[in-house]
């Protein structure tokens, strides 16, 4: 039981965070408008490359999940930004798709002697034992949050089929660019002030996300595997009974 002195303390603590969130978003109004502006005058100089601009747009994204540790799901903001949410969209997840699938290769085919060169064996051996997973599902369900990306190596040195694997991790990252890519393109026509709330109310739904991540990655396995089975089941029985 809640008792009335702690409702009005929790209250008065709610009001006051969300007056310090609007000086602050009121402080930083200008500034941020000034950003915004030089962005945009950075976005017309990249766009100005014509067909250069989206090419080195998706083989940027395609490097950064081989080599750099820059999170797609920010990148996929600055495609949105520079491109529109469709083409923005469409580029980033052909950058995700070429370079996931070159990491699932390079960890199937290549393995673990040429991973050593470049990542700790003991990174490794750690990631290799948390997942030691085979279902697709849980796969997709894992990459639903912000992991590096040296666990796309790791998938690819388990036994799951290529041909499942690597749509699921696709599909569960794909989601995080369409939030991304939707961020981008409201950053680049929204009002600064609108900006600014946008970005707040992302991060920290982002960091509630990745601080809970364990109980929400549970309870969507178990409701996807009750719908699966639920699924099954309608599927196995009898449409009609015949009439005797």
């Amino acid at each position: 039981m809640f008792s009335p002195g702690n409702r009005w303390r929790d209250s008065g603590i709610l009001i006051l965070l969300l007056a310090a969130v609007g000086v602050l978003i009121w402080w930083l109004n200008e500034p941020m408008s000034d950003v915004l502006a030089a962005a945009s005058d950075v976005r017309a100089w990249i766009v100005g490359f014509g067909p250069l601009a989206p090419i080195a747009y998706v083989a940027f994204f395609a490097a950064q999940i081989l080599i750099a540790p820059l999170p797609g799901s920010f990148l996929s903001v600055l495609g949105g930004y520079l491109f529109g949410f469709g083409a923005g969209l469409l580029l980033s997840l052909l950058g995700l798709t070429v370079g996931v699938t070159l990491a699932l290769l390079i960890g199937r085919k290549l393995g673990r002697p040429l991973l050593e060169r470049f990542f700790a064996r003991s990174e490794l051996i750690r990631w290799e034992r948390k997942l030691r997973l085979r279902s697709p599902l849980i796969w997709f369900v894992i990459f639903l949050f912000p992991l590096p990306d040296l666990v796309i190596y790791v998938a690819g040195l388990g036994t799951t089929p290529l041909r499942q694997l690597a749509p699921a991790i696709l599909l569960g990252r794909g989601l995080g660019i369409v939030v991304g890519s939707s961020i981008g393109v409201a950053t680049a026509s929204l009002p600064a002030s609108f900006v600014l709330v946008q970005w707040v109310l992302f991060l920290l739904l982002g960091g509630l996300a990745y601080r809970f991540q364990r109980p929400i990655r549970y309870h969507l396995l178990m409701n996807m595997r009750r719908t699966r089975r639920l699924v099954r089941g309608m599927s196995r029985s009898p449409i009609g009974t015949p009439v005797e």
